[in-house]
């Protein structure tokens, strides 16, 4: 076979692990059948180099960019052109230019593009782990490039590992000064980031059975810290996110002219002043928000919340949207003002819109609504009476509920009796609307696990929860949860008192059985590692060019280019001098034992009448060449170098005693060779 470059094998085997070790996070996001493809590229790498099959030859190489293309052009249909589609051709360009390498430069772009790939990850996650995870793909990255330098006849793959770790180590104190103090600059390019990725947590949409899927999931939805004040008690834990206003008998969804969230221009089309609909009392409560990826615009938030430092597009039902798609963990500072009225004069079109139903199905519930409005004196009395009829009927609260009827409303009031939150939400909503008493369905997520380590609380895809808001009277809107007539464990103390018990109850989750085995010293690693992430997202990912100028205010007082250039340099220069102190060795002048100090001692005597010995001279070539010089010496000389030669290279088993009285026998000779030497016998004798 003819080969221009055959890689050594130990290099070989770092490379491969690096590139799989890039791959496998892509692998997960990746069609399969592009994850097949990279590893048998892999495996074809492993065969060439054994020699059992060859390289890729032309019409190999031409059908896989035809190849190629088409996936280019089968990807961006798919999933549109994102990162997931561009990851993916990526991951394939990469691997096709593995089996072709024949040139040590190939190797090198390999390498190259593993580093790129390690990039690529940290758009997709900037958690511990992820970060842990590609320090790891670096090291082995690098230990490709020192493996490939080395002799093909060295394997130390131990000594490899270490020197890449080191370097790794002497890298990291670098970084860091250069993520504090290099500027935090908007990047002149941007990536659209994972538009191929599903959705998760509530929708806009709500049916039976939705709401009750995410409760299946033990998933993290977001972090909250409050800011100098305790946790709010869990039953006035509503984070709201999305009004849903429109029901067609089946599902309820949000009213929107716009079917984008994403542009700026279509947003602004429904941002409100909420200033004259609202009476605020009383002091708000500051708070922020880490956001976990949901691939949807809205935020979530207690009740009548405004942004602190973010500018965010508001509703006309009291909804925050971000502009642009929540694709990576998003930090969000609100406050918000609990004790609140709004829209104490509802107007014509509000009006309507929150009340209006189709124009049949569900007739039971219709009659049982009148019938019942009819008992009461007034609207706040209505609700009180339908929420005591959950109360005293029995209705369970469950996360499998029974399949409904086309009637949904009539078939879970009167016949299933059982469901989760959007079912109560869903049928309590209807019985309002059809007495022409105002409601609307709200989505979002009620209540926290409190994390005692760092002071926040935890949100996770099982707390998610619908409830009601109606319009009375002289108060305007007022949050009613139909949920906590039937199962008021839940809204006071959660989804794990209210469903512990339920085998679906985080059955998606992967530590469901632990979680719920009430293990303490399991919890207590899990919120322990859990705020080790918190901290991480607040002091590192959040680091962006505010945190960073608050950084340098408290630092310098005025912020000024040269303060700044000042810091940089000086820091810079500071690790630099710490890492070329463990790179470049100062080796210490090595200790010569006695007898060899003694020997050097003579060769000078010698060479002060220019029979100096010469560099890499042995002792017996030196004692022949002095002989030859001086033939007066050679008795002297032979019995010298005899006895040197003897004791420093000879099997030596005597003790320090013996050696020191055979070095003493030395400088006797050295006495008599110094008395041959002419005018060098005056010099003193040691």
């Amino acid at each position: 076979m003819d080969i221009s470059y055959q890689i050594p094998r130990a290099a070989l085997v770092w490379l491969l692990a690096a590139v799989i070790l890039v791959i496998l996070p892509q692998s997960i996001r990746m069609p399969v059948w592009i994850s097949l493809v990279a590893f048998s590229c892999v495996t074809w790498r492993i065969f060439i180099f054994r020699g059992v099959l060859p390289y890729p030859g032309r019409i190999m190489r031409v059908l896989v960019v035809l190849f190629t293309l088409v996936v280019s052009v089968t990807q961006m249909r798919n999933i549109g052109i994102g990162l997931d589609s561009a990851a993916s051709l990526l991951t394939l360009g990469f691997v096709f230019k593995l089996i072709e390498m024949r040139q040590k430069r190939d190797i090198y772009v390999v390498i190259s593009l593993c580093f790129v790939m390690a990039m690529v990850a940290f758009l997709y996650s900037q958690s511990v782990l992820s970060t842990l995870y590609i320090m790891l793909v670096i090291t082995a990255t690098i230990g490709a490039m020192i493996a490939l330098n080395r002799s093909s006849l060295v394997s130390d793959n131990a000594g490899t590992a270490r020197l890449a770790g080191k370097i790794i180590l002497q890298a990291i104190p670098l970084a860091v000064v250069l993520f504090i103090v290099f500027p935090r600059i908007a990047p002149l390019w941007a990536v659209p980031l994972q538009t191929g990725t599903s959705t998760t947590g509530v929708s806009d949409e709500m049916s039976p059975g939705d709401i009750s899927q995410l409760g299946r999931s033990g998933d993290l939805a977001f972090r909250v810290q409050f800011e100098n004040i305790s946790p709010p008690l869990h039953q006035d834990l509503y984070w709201r996110g999305l009004v849903l206003d429109d029901f067609d008998g089946e599902t309820w969804r949000r009213t929107r002219t716009s079917s984008s969230y994403s542009v700026a221009s279509a947003l602004a089309d429904f941002q409100w002043d909420w200033e004259d609909r609202v009476n605020k009392n009383g002091n708000p409560i500051y708070y922020n928000v880490i956001m976990e990826p949901t691939q949807q615009p809205w935020l979530y938030s207690l009740h009548l919340a405004e942004s602190e430092t973010q500018e965010f597009y508001r509703s006309r039902n009291f909804e925050l949207f971000n502009n642009g798609l929540i694709s990576q963990r998003f930090s969000y500072d609100l406050r918000s003002f609990t004790n609140n009225q709004t829209d104490l004069i509802l107007l014509d079109s509000a009006r309507n819109r929150s009340t209006r139903l189709p124009e049949s199905g569900n007739q039971r519930s219709r009659e049982f609504a009148t019938q019942l409005r009819d008992s009461v004196a007034s609207d706040r009395d209505y609700v009180y009476a339908v929420l005591s009829h959950f109360q005293q009927n029995e209705y369970f609260y469950t996360l499998n509920p029974a399949l409904l009827a086309e009637d949904r409303v009539d078939d879970f009031l009167f016949n299933t009796l059982e469901g989760f939150c959007e079912h109560y939400a869903s049928s309590f909503t209807f019985l309002m609307r059809s007495v022409g008493i105002p409601a609307r369905v709200v989505v979002g997520y009620q209540g926290a696990e409190y994390n005692r380590f760092e002071n926040y609380m935890m949100v996770y895809q099982y707390n998610a929860h619908a409830w009601s808001e109606v319009w009375l009277e002289g108060e305007g809107w007022v949050r009613f949860d139909p949920t906590g007539a039937v199962s008021p464990e839940r809204v006071e103390l959660g989804m794990e008192a209210a469903l512990g018990d339920d085998p679906a109850f985080m059955e998606d989750g992967l530590f469901s059985g632990l979680l719920r085995g009430n293990l303490n010293w399991f919890n207590t690693l899990r919120l322990r590692l859990d705020a080790i992430e918190y901290e991480w997202n607040r002091r590192v990912v959040n680091y962006d060019e505010e945190v960073q100028f608050e950084f340098f205010t408290k630092l310098f007082g005025e912020v000024t280019e040269q303060k700044v250039l000042l810091l940089m340099g000086g820091l810079a220069s500071l690790v630099i001098l710490a890492i070329g102190l463990t790179v470049i060795r100062i080796e210490p002048r090595s200790k010569r034992a006695p007898l060899d100090k003694f020997y050097f001692k003579i060769c000078k005597e010698l060479g002060k009448i220019n029979l100096e010995r010469k560099q890499g001279e042995g002792p017996i070539a030196y004692r022949n060449r002095v002989c030859v010089a001086r033939p007066d010496l050679s008795e002297t000389m032979f019995e010298l170098t005899d006895l040197y030669v003897k004791l420093s290279y000879g099997e030596n088993s005597q003790n320090d005693a013996q050696l020191k009285v055979e070095i003493k026998n030395l400088k006797v000779m050295f006495a008599r060779l110094k008395s041959h030497l002419g005018p060098l016998a005056r010099l003193k004798q040691t």
